[in-house]
């Protein structure tokens, strides 16, 4: 305030715009933090859903063998997501011609490693029921950890051409330490054993990595969620939030345009 009065000392009408200035960038502020928390209410509301079930798993049956062009996509949601957390980057991607499989997983009960277990199985089945010969990888938050893993053991080596994250916590979450249970949110701390491994672990050959990070993202703030490894392009989008960043059009243009340029080199 002191500094508003010194500029209206000498231009009240440099400070009227400043503070015009100043109630724009707090509205919009305020509208991302608004939508946030409308659509982690969502989440939590169906959260006891998430409840019951043994880990990743298909929500479609098994595909026939298919000639789509460029390789299938997997995508992966994240704590407490739904498959219809990243309907949008689906339905650009089917869109496209791609075949694009969504995997569920409840992350309670379980662990990033056995996640990662189930994951690189879905990998080998998407292969086989496709043909391809590689697949693209994108995980939304805790999904981008638990493909990391997947990579980092080297039960992937080869297969994987592209790979997007979206606010993933390799650095770590603030939240997962206010939260007093379960192993995947332990893992998700700072420092915590899992992350610390990834942080070492080398990057796969010939895997090209876009890592999205937001301007608004208070789950995973910062550059939490860049991977240490050198080997990634990251893009940060403004104006949205960590939830806010799947319903994004800037957002889905970046994982879709991504993985189309990988299809067509």
């Amino acid at each position: 305030m002191l500094l508003l009065h010194q500029v209206a000392r000498v231009d009240p009408r440099r400070a009227e715009r400043e503070l015009r200035t100043l109630a724009t960038v707090i509205k919009r502020v305020a509208m991302v933090q608004a939508t946030e928390v409308a659509l982690m209410a969502s989440v939590a509301a169906r959260a006891p859903l998430r409840l019951t079930g043994t880990g990743i798993e298909s929500m479609r049956p098994p595909l026939p063998p298919t000639q789509l062009p460029g390789s299938p996509v997997l995508l992966v949601h994240g704590f407490c997501g739904t498959k219809s957390s990243l309907s949008p980057i689906a339905h650009c991607l089917s869109a496209q011609g791609l075949t694009v499989d969504t995997i569920t997983y409840t992350p309670f009960g379980t662990s990033v490693e056995r996640l990662a277990d189930r994951l690189v199985a879905a990998v080998y089945r998407i292969l086989a029921e496709t043909g391809s010969d590689k697949v693209h990888l994108v995980g939304h938050s805790l999904g981008g950890v638990v493909i990391a893993q997947a990579i980092a053991d080297g039960r992937l080596d080869g297969l994987v051409d592209t790979v997007v994250t979206l606010g993933s916590p390799f650095g770590g979450s603030p939240w997962a330490n206010l939260l007093p249970f379960g192993e995947v949110v332990r893992a998700l701390r700072d420092g915590s054993p899992l992350l610390r491994r990834l942080a070492t672990a080398p990057a796969q050959d010939g895997v090209r990595w876009l890592v999205l990070t937001a301007t608004q993202d208070l789950v995973v703030p910062g550059l939490r969620s860049v991977p240490a490894h050198a080997k990634v392009h990251a893009v940060t989008v403004g104006g949205v939030g960590h939830l806010g960043m799947l319903l994004s059009r800037r957002v889905v243009k970046q994982v879709v345009g991504h993985i189309l340029d990988a299809a067509a080199a």
